[in-house]
C-alpha cells in the first residue's frame, strides 16, 4: 500500500480507533476547508475510507478518500467523460491533484431497494425488471469501453428519487453504479479477454475457481443482485424472473479463456428489454380486462 492511501483513522491515546471521529487529515484537507464542508462517519464497514457532508445541511455528499494503488480515479474519470443515457456512473467530483490525497465528491442518492424512487407506473415486479434493465444497460456500456466493475452488489448501487435534486447531473428515476475501487481496465472486450485472478468482493463465487472472464463475472454478480432484490420483493418470485436470472447465472464449467457460462451483459440487456415489454403489455391488458369486468357487461363473463 502506498503511503497515504486510505484507511485513515483518528486515534485515542492508547491507539485505539474512534470510530466516531472525523480524521484529522481528512478535515484539514485543502479542498474539505476550501468548500466549508463539516464531515460525520457513517457505516462501520466504511470507517477510515468513506465520510459524509452533516445530514441537516442539505445537500449531503459522500466523500471518498481513494486508494492510489487502485484504478478508481482513472476509470471514474474516464466513464464520467461521456454525456451518453446509457451511462449510470454517478455523477461527482475527483479533487484536482494538486489539492492534497484525492477525494471523490458524490451526491447522497436513494438506497437501491427503494424501488418506490422511480417512480413508475405499473407493479413493483415491473420496477424492478425496470431497474435491472438500467442496471445491465449500464453494464454494457461500461464493457463496451473494456471496463469491468468487478465488485457490483446492492449496496454499490443507487437510485435518484423522480423529486427535484439539488446534484448537477443527477437524472429523476435513474440508477448509478458507485465505487469502483475494484474496477478494472483490461486489453480486451467482452468474448476476447480471458480469465483473470478475482479481486475481493462483496459477492462470494459459488465455485470452487479462483480465476474468472471479468466481464462475465459482472454479469454473474448483477444476477446474484437481481436474485437478492426478487428475494426481498416476492418469496417466490414469478417464473420468468427465475428463468431469466439463472440465465444469467449460468453453469459454471470453470472457463480460462473467454467464457462461454453465460450470455455477455448486451445480450442479456436486450432479451431483458423484450421482457419488459412483455411485463408491460400483460399488466396493461389484465388491468384492461379487468375494467370490463368492473362494468358488468352481457359479453364479459
Amino acid at each position: 500500500m502506498s503511503p497515504g492511501n486510505p484507511p485513515w483513522y483518528e486515534r485515542d491515546e492508547n491507539g485505539e480507533i474512534m470510530i466516531l471521529e472525523v480524521p484529522a487529515g481528512l478535515k484539514t484537507h485543502p479542498e474539505i476547508i476550501r468548500r466549508g464542508l463539516e464531515l460525520e462517519p457513517i457505516f462501520s464497514c466504511k470507517i477510515g475510507v468513506v465520510y459524509k457532508t452533516c445530514w441537516f445541511k442539505e445537500p449531503v455528499y459522500y466523500i471518498k478518500i481513494v486508494d492510489t494503488d487502485t484504478e478508481e480515479a482513472a476509470v471514474f474519470q474516464r466513464l464520467s467523460r461521456y454525456r451518453d443515457p446509457r451511462n449510470h456512473t454517478i455523477p461527482g467530483e475527483l479533487t484536482p491533484p494538486d489539492a492534497g490525497h484525492p477525494l471523490l465528491i458524490t451526491p447522497s442518492l436513494c438506497d437501491y431497494f427503494c424501488l418506490e424512487v422511480l417512480g413508475e407506473s405499473g407493479s413493483k415486479l415491473y420496477c424492478a425488471f425496470s431497474m435491472f434493465l438500467q442496471l445491465m444497460e449500464g453494464i454494457e456500456f461500461m464493457h463496451d469501453l473494456q471496463i469491468v466493475h468487478m465488485d457490483i452488489c446492492t449496496a454499490n448501487v443507487v437510485a435518484s428519487g423522480q423529486g427535484t435534486h439539488h446534484y448537477p447531473g443527477v437524472e429523476p428515476g435513474k440508477v448509478y453504479f458507485i465505487d469502483f475501487g475494484s474496477s478494472l481496465q483490461l486489453p480486451l472486450g467482452p468474448g476476447k479477454q480471458h480469465a483473470i485472478t478475482l479481486p475481493p468482493s462483496q459477492y462470494r463465487l459459488a465455485y470452487n475457481i479462483t480465476t474468472f472472464d471479468p466481464y462475465s463475472w459482472d454479469v454473474y454478480c448483477a444476477a446474484l443482485m437481481m436474485e437478492e432484490t426478487l428475494e426481498c420483493y416476492k418469496k417466490n418470485p414469478p417464473l420468468i424472473a427465475r428463468l431469466y436470472v439463472n440465465w444469467l447465472k449460468g453453469e459454471e464449467r470453470g472457463c480460462t479463456a473467454a467464457c462461454r457460462c453465460r450470455p455477455s451483459a448486451r445480450r442479456a440487456r436486450r432479451v431483458l428489454s423484450a421482457i419488459l415489454w412483455g411485463v408491460r403489455a400483460w399488466e396493461l391488458l389484465s388491468h384492461a380486462l379487468h375494467g370490463l369486468k368492473s362494468l358488468r357487461l352481457p359479453f364479459i363473463s
